[in-house]
């Protein structure tokens, strides 16, 4: 049996790397090294991205309220991490998410056009 991530299974990889993200690194409270660091900030980016093209619904940008769930569970909902999230999500989470979709849309799009579709307008 092949472990793959599609549209059945993003949805909870997606829930369980935000959390591992969540408790191993944004509400951690150890220094990290600067590179280890840049590519644990940019990592969610990708992940998002992942998720949006995955899926390929619009509906898929409501999973960007999971972070914040997640950050109230972890630190308390008098932390700033919930805060922090929350602006995280609204950009640029969730436009990288809708991005995502775009881009799965925009692929099938060219894949549908006939050879010769350049020739017309």
């Amino acid at each position: 049996m092949t472990d793959k991530i599609n549209s059945r299974t993003a949805p909870t990889a997606y829930v369980l790397f935000m959390a591992a993200w969540i408790y191993g690194f944004a509400d951690a409270h150890w220094e990290l090294p600067m590179p280890v660091s840049a590519v644990l900030l940019l990592l969610p980016a990708f992940v998002h991205v992942g998720l949006g093209y995955v899926l390929g619904r619009w509906e898929a940008v409501a999973l960007a309220a999971v972070p914040v769930v997640i950050a109230i569970a972890a630190a308390g909902i008098h932390s700033v991490l919930w805060v922090s999230l929350a602006l995280l999500m609204i950009f640029p989470g969730a436009p990288l998410i809708a991005g995502g979709v775009y881009l799965r849309e925009w692929l099938s799009a060219r894949e549908e056009d006939p050879a010769e579709s350049w020739l017309y307008f």
